[in-house]
């Protein structure tokens, strides 16, 4: 029972473009933003449908958090700081950091609405109200620094409203999401997310019909919002809306085979540049043998790019042999990037003579040190978007 009264709606706050929303109490621009239900009693209760009510949306743009509130109200009561009609903005970040901007209503027409902090005026705050025949409206726009951790993963965010009818004292409040003893969010309930429905937007473009091998979520094209870096069984997607040229997704078709399956999956930050790479290592299959490849891919210059690619490692699981190198990242100098070094190879129950060579032709990887031919570890270095071995 419990767990059905804390239940809360899940929001996803997707970026938009800086300048799509404008602080003038005109709601033209807020046709496509999700509207938060304002359903939970906090203190007090209604006395009927017409009594309080409205919509409620959230959204980020640029480096601002906007809100839009059109409250239905059948008796507007002019607010101050903890009396009359008004609302109140409550977050609860990672690592207990907390918020609370205080809106207060004033007048509307006559003394324009406020948004207060510990008691005195939030200057960075934007705010704009008016009266409405059957209500009240504000739209707020506060800095994104004012809610400190928003970025790192899912935080509590809700909206108060508190409403007085018969005069300054408030008589019931109502709240977007559920409220702790402490009067903040009880729940982690929202999620700033430049990714969200752009992987569906991959997805309606290929066509479907791919397979999923792995999900990650990080900065990997330099920019202030986190990405979602899909795996599949065709392509290596990233998609956002912080991408360049206003893109949704990047994919590069891999060309992996069908039963290709991954052993490792991360994002580190290898080429010293904004933006961390995606490190893919894959086993795959075949007739008599295993091959493992690990792959190196970053966003840069608006392109996703293979930046590097080498075999690690051949099986031959009916002879109990297998050929083993392994890759190292090497630490930079400085904000530089880094080196990658993959040793010589370590046989098992195989030699020269009895190792089958890989067929003569062009191949997307640097072939495996073997221990029969080299007498050091392959050294790469970083020109330009590609790792290179030294000579």
């Amino acid at each position: 029972m419990l767990a059905g009264v804390l239940l809360a709606q899940a929001v996803a706050l997707v970026p938009l473009p800086e300048g799509a929303l404008t602080v003038d109490a005109y709601f033209d621009d807020w046709v496509e933003v999700p509207v938060m239900a304002l359903d939970r009693a906090v203190r007090g209760s209604l006395v009927g449908p017409d009594d309080l009510g409205g919509r409620v949306q959230i959204a980020t743009a640029g480096e601002r958090v906007y809100f839009a509130l059109q409250i239905r109200d059948d008796r507007f009561q002019p607010g101050g700081p903890a009396s009359g009609d008004g609302a109140e903005i409550l977050y609860r970040g990672p690592g207990g950091r907390t918020a609370r901007f205080n809106v207060v209503l004033n007048e509307l027409e006559g003394r324009v609405a406020e948004v207060r902090v510990g008691g005195r005026v939030h200057k960075p705050a934007k705010i704009a109200s008016t009266t409405r025949k059957d209500g009240w409206a504000v739209e707020i726009s506060l800095p994104i620094g004012d809610f400190p951790g928003i970025r790192e993963g899912a935080v509590g965010l809700a909206i108060t409203v508190r409403d007085a009818d018969l005069g300054p004292s408030v008589e019931a409040v109502f709240a977007t999401a559920p409220i702790g003893p402490d009067g903040l969010p009880a729940l982690s309930n929202v999620t700033l997310s430049g990714a969200a429905g752009a992987y569906d937007a991959y997805l309606q473009e290929r066509g479907g019909g791919v397979v999923e091998l792995g999900r990650l979520k990080g900065n990997v094209a330099g920019d202030e919002t986190p990405e979602e870096v899909v795996v599949n069984s065709s392509d290596l997607v990233v998609s956002g809306r912080g991408l360049p040229d206003g893109a949704m997704f990047f994919y590069f078709t891999h060309g992996w085979g069908g039963s290709a399956t991954l052993k490792r999956f991360d994002l580190q930050e290898l080429d010293g540049r904004p933006g961390k790479e995606i490190l893919v290592e894959r086993v795959e299959p075949g007739d008599g043998i295993s091959v493992e490849i690990l792959e190196v891919y970053g966003v840069h210059a608006g392109l996703l790019k293979r930046m590097f690619a080498v075999k690690l490692a051949e099986v031959f699981p009916s002879r109990r042999a297998e050929v083993r190198a392994r890759f190292k990242v090497l630490p930079a100098k400085g904000k530089g990037p880094a080196r990658f070094e993959v040793t010589v190879a370590t046989a098992t129950n195989i030699t020269d003579f009895d190792y089958p060579a890989e067929a003569p032709g062009q191949r997307s990887y640097h072939p495996i040190p073997l221990p029969w031919r080299e007498s050091r570890s392959a050294i790469f270095a970083l020109e330009d978007d590609y790792w290179q071995r030294e000579r």
